[in-house]
């Protein structure tokens, strides 16, 4: 069986997003399934898959996380209202497949992609704030199109003075968001 959890409180959320249901539904319309992403680096040890569109991100949670995420759906669909320049996933959806003659559950959130660009991206990094294990390994670094990590940070970025001010004013508002 298949289950949406809070349906319209997403679809809010997608809207507010800028996302239409006709951009959801042609990513998942496409002949092509569901690509499996293989995070090196992850040690979550949860599943990803992105759409073969790319815009969308499929990632397996634990029930925990997903109550979690229920619990302040509400709180968070505010702040991307007020924010909508906020540097937080944005969620897009939470379900639930049910295998009963299994006895198993799978829960998935979709995720906006925050790789999907139409520009090319260079180098991508998996900010987290911290230095404990932020080092991607030698062998990694090599692969194709590494997801690097905070330590493999080395260069400033300019960004001028308003862009910088813009983005520290979006971190101090997600910062009181993930404080409460």
């Amino acid at each position: 069986s298949f289950l949406s959890h809070q349906p319209l409180l997403f679809a809010c959320m997608r809207h507010a997003c800028k996302i239409s249901d006709a951009e959801l539904a042609a990513a998942f319309q496409d002949d092509e399934k569901l690509v499996e992403l293989k995070p090196q680096t992850s040690k979550s040890g949860r599943a990803f898959f992105v759409t073969s569109d790319q815009r969308f991100i499929l990632k397996t949670l634990a029930r925990t996380e997903a109550d979690f995420l229920l619990e302040h759906l509400y709180t968070y669909y505010d702040h991307v209202v007020r924010f909508p320049h906020t540097l937080l996933p944005w969620h897009c959806g939470l379900y639930t497949l049910v295998d009963k003659d299994k006895g198993r559950e799978v829960i998935l959130v979709l995720e906006a992609n925050a790789f999907s660009s139409q520009c090319p991206i260079h180098e991508r990094y998996d900010l987290k704030g911290s230095v404990v294990g932020r080092m991607t390994p030698d062998h990694l670094r090599r692969g194709v199109d590494p997801i690097l990590k905070d330590l493999d940070l080395k260069q400033r970025v300019k960004l001028g003075d308003t862009w910088r001010g813009m983005l520290l004013r979006q971190l101090e508002h997600d910062c009181e968001l993930l404080e409460t």
